[in-house]
């Protein structure tokens, strides 16, 4: 009989792949140092998330972050996969009702996932769970060459910045950000994330922020006074610029679904869509 207990991140990795063999979305590319780095980004505690065990073997797990998002101090399920051998017999939802006495004892009070709106089995499951949706989120990809050589306005300087200089242009975002590409995930991995900003006369007036080994847009965010003046456009194409020939493409993940300004950007910019998911919410 499976037995439930904390995951052992050295075996994350061959049950991530083994589990995740058969997703919609090709996983088989993703190497040990960026799960766990994305596991990182994603604030992942390992002692509160559940696996599950046949033997010492790690045949599924839900991993899960804890961090401030929005207004609350929330959990985020960074990945939940089952073997196929032990898919259909209840394991998900027993693991998400493992980790919710230590979710409660931490003081979290929201639980938040991603799914792909194709997943009809996963939103039921989910609803059941107590989950709704809560919103859409749209995600892109751009062709790295053809990103190279947009044209940008001349009187807009691309620099790297500092952390203090992106936390100035928070103020600046429509919508809260998804719980992957919140602006703290940016301080859970300062040493893999690059930030670049666009200065107009000496003043940074938008921001990037990129995790080059996921190849990850955490962040794309223009002051308010300074849009449709080319500068999402700038730091878009210099940020392709920095991109090794191998990397072949950007993505932009989780738009807002409504936010058709931010979906018209792209769409601009010769941006395809990718997927689309829903995020889905439950109250601890």
């Amino acid at each position: 009989m499976p037995t439930l207990r904390p995951v052992d991140k050295a075996q994350v990795h061959r049950t991530f792949l083994e589990a995740f063999d058969d997703y919609a979305m090709d996983a088989s590319g993703t190497t040990e140092d960026r799960l766990l780095l994305r596991m990182r980004k994603n604030a992942v505690d390992y002692d509160l998330s559940p696996g599950l065990y046949d033997g010492d073997r790690l045949v599924g797990f839900t991993l899960i972050g804890v961090d401030s998002w929005g207004d609350r101090l929330s959990a985020y399920d960074a990945g939940t996969g089952i073997v196929p051998a032990f898919r259909n017999q209840g394991w998900a939802k027993r693991m998400f009702e493992h980790a919710l006495p230590a979710l409660r004892e931490r003081g979290v009070k929201r639980f938040v996932l991603e799914v792909l709106q194709q997943n009809d089995p996963a939103i039921k499951a989910y609803r059941k769970s107590g989950f709704e949706i809560a919103r859409a989120l749209k995600c892109y990809a751009g062709q790295a060459s053809e990103l190279r050589a947009l044209d940008t306005p001349p009187d807009i300087e691309i620099r790297r910045i500092t952390r203090t200089d992106l936390a100035g242009l928070e103020q600046s975002a429509d919508w809260i950000p998804s719980f992957e590409n919140r602006f703290s995930a940016v301080d859970a991995i300062p040493d893999a994330v690059q930030l670049a900003g666009a200065f107009v006369n000496g003043t940074c007036v938008g921001a990037t922020a990129y995790v080059p080994l996921l190849n990850w847009l955490l962040t794309l965010v223009v002051d308010r006074e300074h849009r449709r003046r080319g500068v999402g456009t700038a730091l878009i194409a210099r940020l392709a610029g920095t991109l090794p020939e191998s990397v072949t493409r950007l993505s932009a993940l989780n738009v807002d679904g409504t936010d058709t300004g931010t979906q018209a950007f792209f769409e601009s910019l010769s941006f395809s869509h990718l997927v689309d998911q829903y995020e889905m919410t439950r109250d601890l």
